[in-house]
């Protein structure tokens, strides 16, 4: 039997590297050592060019015939695909009408930068599923763009997130970010479905995928019933989907789009910093014009981001004009950086408290920014504004401050969630928090709270109210006395004891109700969760019901925590 593994596993690795042996040879990049980790750790930004081309120039080279160096994603039709099309033409017929109104904007430009890289032209309407070509497009995780780039991916790749500049909202310079990273994955894996379920879910999940059942055909994968999180199986489908779709709508009933026309611009390299607002004024163009071309700036104010130049977008037959208009637009940094705010939908069980936790503000400043008072309910389905944690300054000044000053801005923290006094039995409230809130903090039920406070049913809580959270009787948690010494040293000599000298499990089980259950190895735990990519410490303790502050003291960890994909976590009971 161990020689039949023993053969296997040989088997794969010869079928393994043959795969790999075919892998195109296009691209220099494409031929770099991956390091142990699967991908390389850092693409410097000097790899990532900025200079590009007008949109005249663009069609040009895309109405060119093109054949890919690293072959086509097979588009596959079965039962998984037919799901997809069948709810883009059912419930989700809105969502994709108008994905492919929008997607004629951008897809001159992105299928160039793809052509440049030597990549399926496809590959373009991943944008389609991950944002709607939209650069706007924010996801809970606080993925960002086209692309839907977390900021460390986007960094590794070369893109540039700060207070002034967010490149992956730029249809050109994401592309170049993604296209590295479709090189990368595909040369991993050699096969472009692996390679985008690892652009999903991430490449150390697919590859153990791969080791565990010895396969890599993704259908198959897709079968085995833990292979892959379900969003990760359903993500090939879903694409092959939209691409049969984008790529003959009628076919499919989607016969009244309404196409938005492609960009048209010509561009200029700055060598100096500028304002967008005057070079709009200076170029007799509208400033909201301007703005859709340049999505990337995140304020008025455009930094030399790239060596000694950084590439703008005008409107096509301005370029006569640029050179003076430009001389005419230089600024210096403003004094403040003025917030930027994305659009929260409520969901069933979001509370300010959990807003506010996830997306690192306060309950005040969530209330101050939407106009809330104390007593407004937030309804499923409302919107909030909460301000986009894109950048790592804030801003702290007044509107006249921001028009006057011409200073270097200044790096300040970013708010700490409010404090709330805590103690073994009572627990003082804060503005902003209820019974509900309260309840998770402290792993207790909402009855509970009410039987011990003496309140009612209607009952509300104010700011600086006492609320009891145990009874009296109950002990409060202090280092173990003496007593509680000597049960920890009868436990480590049964665990020391050899198998025929250890007690029966009815006299372990009596010296353990001694102790505190989480004090007890593995005791008042239900299972480890495995931590998938883009969830949170806080979302781990809604799936399982569990208090945020509870689930971080069982893994020594903080409330504030970043769990990362892969980090392991017990769940206690």
């Amino acid at each position: 039997m161990k020689f039949l593994q023993r053969l296997m596993f040989s088997s794969l690795i010869v079928v393994w590297m043959a795969a790999c042996a075919t892998t195109p040879k296009a691209a220099s990049t494409h031929e770099k050592p991956l390091e142990s980790g699967g991908l390389p750790t850092e693409v410097k930004k000097t790899d990532l060019k900025e200079n590009e081309v007008s949109s005249e120039d663009v069609e040009k080279n895309v109405e060119k015939p093109y054949k890919s160096s690293y072959g086509e994603v097979a588009l596959e039709y079965n039962a998984n695909v037919e799901t997809w099309i069948r709810y883009f033409q059912g419930r989700g017929r809105k969502y994709m009408t108008s994905y492919l109104s929008r997607s004629t904007k951008y897809l001159p430009m992105m299928k160039n930068v793809l052509r440049e890289n030597g990549l399926p032209e496809d590959l373009v309407y991943i944008a389609l599923i991950e944002s709607g070509f939209s650069p706007i497009a924010h996801s809970r995780s606080n993925a960002v763009g086209y692309w839907q780039f977390m900021r460390a991916t986007g960094r590794r790749f070369g893109l540039t997130v700060d207070p002034y500049i967010d490149e992956r909202r730029d249809p050109v310079l994401s592309t170049r970010a993604a296209a590295e990273y479709f090189k990368a994955l595909y040369s991993l894996f050699g096969s472009w479905h692996l390679a985008l379920s690892a652009y999903n879910v991430g490449e150390n999940r697919v590859k153990r995928a791969v080791t565990r059942y010895y396969t890599r055909d993704l259908w198959e994968l897709i079968k085995k019933r833990r292979s892959l999180p379900a969003e990760t199986k359903q993500y090939v489908p879903k694409f092959i989907a939209a691409t049969l779709i984008a790529k003959d709508p009628a076919k499919y009933g989607f016969t009244d789009i309404a196409y938005e026309d492609p960009l048209s611009y010509d561009t200029v390299a700055l060598q100096s910093s500028i304002s967008i607002t005057k070079l709009a004024t200076n170029l007799s163009v509208d400033v909201d014009e301007l703005k859709l071309l340049n999505p990337k700036f995140r304020s008025d104010f455009v930094p030399i981001s790239r060596g000694n130049e950084t590439v703008v977008r005008i409107p096509v037959g301005r370029g006569p004009d640029a050179s003076a208009a430009l001389s005419l637009s230089v600024t210096t940094p403003p004094k403040v950086v003025r917030s930027e705010y994305i659009s929260y939908r409520i969901r069933s069980g979001d509370n300010l408290s959990s807003i506010a936790h996830h997306h690192h503000t306060t309950v005040s400043a969530l209330r101050r920014l939407n106009g809330l008072s104390n007593r407004t309910l937030l309804r499923v389905g409302m919107h909030l504004n909460i301000t986009d944690p894109g950048g790592e300054q804030v801003s702290q000044a007044t509107e006249e401050d921001a028009q006057s000053g011409a200073v270097t801005p200044v790096k300040i923290s970013r708010p700490a969630t409010e404090a709330t006094t805590l103690t073994d039995e009572i627990h003082v409230v804060k503005r902003g928090e209820n019974l509900s809130t309260i309840s998770q903090r402290y792993g207790v039920s909402i009855d509970s709270l009410k039987r011990l406070n003496g309140l009612s049913s209607r009952a509300m809580i104010r700011k600086g109210q006492k609320l009891r959270i145990r009874p009296e009787s109950q002990p409060k948690s202090a280092r173990p006395n003496q007593s509680m010494k000597k049960t920890y040293a009868v436990l480590a000599q049964f665990k020391a004891a050899s198998s025929r000298q250890r007690p029966a499990p009815a006299k372990i089980r009596s010296v353990q109700r001694e102790l505190p259950r989480r004090t007890v190895a593995g005791a008042g735990f239900k299972h480890r969760h495995v931590v998938r990519r883009g969830e949170t410490l806080y979302e781990v303790s809604r799936k399982y019901g569990v208090a945020l502050n509870r689930l971080a003291r069982a893994n020594n960890l903080t409330i504030n925590h970043r769990v990362m994909d892969g980090e392991k976590l017990m769940i206690p009971q």
